[in-house]
């Protein structure tokens, strides 16, 4: 996966997670879309920092 490309899934994870915070506060639909966002968001920036060490 090229950069712009994990950025912008990235950007996208974020937007989602931003706007059901603030959407659907307090609800249990809120802490579901927020732990997946935040792990793709996470499972995005570890998988650039390995790769980022491999190819470097």
């Amino acid at each position: 996966m090229d950069n712009g490309k994990r950025w912008s899934l990235f950007t996208l994870l974020l937007l989602v997670n931003v706007t059901f915070s603030v959407l659907a506060n307090g609800t249990w639909y809120q802490i579901v879309i927020g732990a997946l966002t935040g792990a793709g968001m996470l499972a995005l920036a570890v998988e650039y920092l390995v790769r980022r060490r491999r190819d470097g």
